[in-house]
């Protein structure tokens, strides 16, 4: 069981370093299931950020946390008839991360559409190598709303932040030398050549 921080209500908004234990426990549980990419996994958090902060106690926003709107990571619509169910049927709390993740799992393969833009299965998604196609590739064949660039910024901080940070980039090349001090370096190398002989 992970500890998970989650606050219960529609009306709060979080910035991505809020709740970065709540994306370490998403990650390893991924991890754990096996069969996830980086990518997938990444574009997996990525849209749990754009949906509810990241925070599994999240209503609806302006919704008064009615259960017919969605709640919970992936803001599942209509709650009560998908987290609260399933939560119920074992005996726990909707807003539980745990019990989240296990119902992400049997949720997003059957909430699954293939889109036009992104003609992906279930699997073939989880087989992403790229982390911004796995987003947009999630968006648009689970979440299906309107996208938001923001979604790409949230795919490259996580990747940094879980994975470790971008390569960083190769040295420049040194700077070829100034013509004129070539010669004189050639004149001197020239003048140290006849003096030792």
């Amino acid at each position: 069981m992970a500890t998970w921080t989650h606050t219960e209500g529609d009306g709060y908004y979080y910035n991505h370093m809020t709740l970065t234990g709540n994306a370490q426990n998403i990650k390893e549980y991924l991890e754990n299931q096996g069969g996830f990419t980086q990518a997938a996994i990444i574009g997996i958090i990525a849209n749990a950020e754009h949906e509810s902060y990241l925070n599994p106690g999240q209503g609806e926003h302006g919704k008064d946390m009615s259960n017919q709107y969605g709640k919970g990571l992936w803001m599942w619509t209509p709650a009560r008839t998908k987290i609260i169910s399933y939560a119920n049927n074992q005996g726990a709390n909707w807003y539980d991360g745990d019990v989240q993740m296990d119902y992400a799992m049997i949720s997003f393969p059957d909430g699954w559409i293939t889109s036009q833009s992104y003609p992906y299965t279930w699997y073939q998604y989880t087989q992403l190598t790229d982390i911004y196609e796995a987003t947009r590739c999630f968006f648009y064949n689970f979440e299906r709303g309107t996208w938001h660039d923001e979604l790409d910024e949230y795919a490259q901080f996580w990747n940094e932040t879980l994975y470790g940070s971008t390569p960083p980039l190769p040295p420049d090349p040194p700077d070829p030398p100034d013509p004129e001090e070539e010669d004189e370096m050639r004149w001197l190398a020239m003048f140290m050549s006849k003096m030792i002989r």
